[in-house]
């Protein structure tokens, strides 16, 4: 036979339940939101949402290249002024 107690503890279960439901709705609701508004930016600067895994790759690729191609540009200019440097110190 189920008690009062029984009857009292499940009903607070069940509204317990119902509160967790409607948080993870609202942080469903603002994730949801918050996508549409990623997916509209990335639309804005001509860059396919779908695509964006390769984008990324891509522009890390391009920086890496800018990267090493200033770095032997700077290589190259302190050899050049290296001479100079040398001759001063004398």
């Amino acid at each position: 036979m189920t008690t009062g107690m029984e009857i009292t503890g499940l009903v607070q279960r069940r509204d317990k339940l119902r509160e967790s439901v409607q948080r993870v709705r609202g942080r469903l609701d603002s994730a949801r939101q918050e996508q549409a508004a990623v997916v509209e930016e990335c639309r804005k600067k001509k860059v396919d949402p779908e695509e964006i895994d390769s984008v990324i790759l891509k522009l890390e690729q391009r920086l890496d290249a800018e990267v090493q191609s200033l770095s032997a540009q700077i290589e190259q200019a302190e050899a050049q002024v290296r001479p100079y440097l040398e001759e001063s110190q004398k």
